[in-house]
């Protein structure tokens, strides 16, 4: 079933350079990232992500269709999405080092192989 979930944020600059061109900036970023989610294969995600911005009051709508079997389901994955986005766009989270990645392209997750007991 394909669940459709928006959310609206609001942000603040903590460092200089806040201007309307930054805040733009910023929010394409932010849709470029969750395109690349949904490009990279996340079967979730469904259709095309959108943002709406409003550039004098710093707000952001991001929308989503997500797959899923609940609406608890969808809400987990899109929360998991959007967070996502907005780390790797340069937004962080209160209070943590506000880190990138060393390279462009993650490499590839592989089976984690355990001792046996």
């Amino acid at each position: 079933m394909t669940h459709y979930l928006i959310m609206d944020l609001g942000f603040v600059c903590k460092g200089p350079g806040d201007t309307d061109d930054a805040f733009d900036a910023f929010s394409d970023r932010v849709l470029d990232e969750l395109i690349k989610l949904q490009m990279s294969g996340d079967v979730g995600i469904v259709g095309d992500p959108d943002i709406t911005a409003s550039l004098t009051e710093r707000t952001m709508s991001i929308l989503l269709g997500i797959e899923a079997s609940t609406l608890q389901d969808a809400d987990r994955l899109f929360m998991a999405n959007v967070r996502c986005a907005l780390h790797a766009a340069g937004c962080h989270t209160a209070g943590w080092p506000n880190y990138e990645p060393a390279e462009n392209d993650f490499p590839p997750a592989r089976k984690a192989e355990f001792a046996e007991a």
